[in-house]
């Protein structure tokens, strides 16, 4: 499955969002369209999770897990009317952090590419190490729901 984020900075911030039931903060994004390219997906969510029109700038970095067939693309975002107002009734809360100093409950990978895009030494591809065994034991437990 394809999935594209966009960090979109603003001032030295980035745009975190937290989906609700979920503790961690992520940047804002998703799962694609079959049809669609990733830069037209992630504008297409931008558009309608965050209600704001979006210029998508370079890409920072592909990232891909081991044991799992999903691609994630991060793109470097930027809002097209400056301080545009936000509407989200799709996550459950969404602010902006400071980029050297992100909150303690973003998810690892985030972390990661947000530390790529602060490199500057970007596009980047990086295949994350997943302990095989839980990966097993994750989809036993999946098998056994489907039942």
């Amino acid at each position: 499955m394809k999935k594209a984020y966009a960090m979109i900075v603003r001032n030295g911030l980035v745009l975190l969002v937290r989906k609700p039931g979920v503790p961690f903060w992520d940047l804002p994004g998703g799962p694609l369209r079959p049809d669609e390219s990733e830069r037209e997906g992630i504008k297409r969510i931008v558009r309608e999770e965050l209600g704001f029109e979006s210029e998508i700038k370079e890409l920072i970095g592909i990232y891909t897990k081991e044991f799992h067939e999903d691609v994630t693309y991060i793109y470097h975002g930027q809002e097209k009317k400056s301080q545009s107002a936000m509407y989200a009734p799709y996550y459950a809360a969404f602010d902006f952090f400071d980029l050297e100093n992100p909150p303690l409950n973003l998810l690892p990978e985030r972390r990661k590419q947000i530390n790529d895009y602060l490199s500057g030494r970007y596009p980047v591809r990086i295949r994350f190490k997943e302990n095989k065994y839980r990966f097993r034991i994750e989809k036993f437990i999946k098998r056994k729901l489907k039942k």
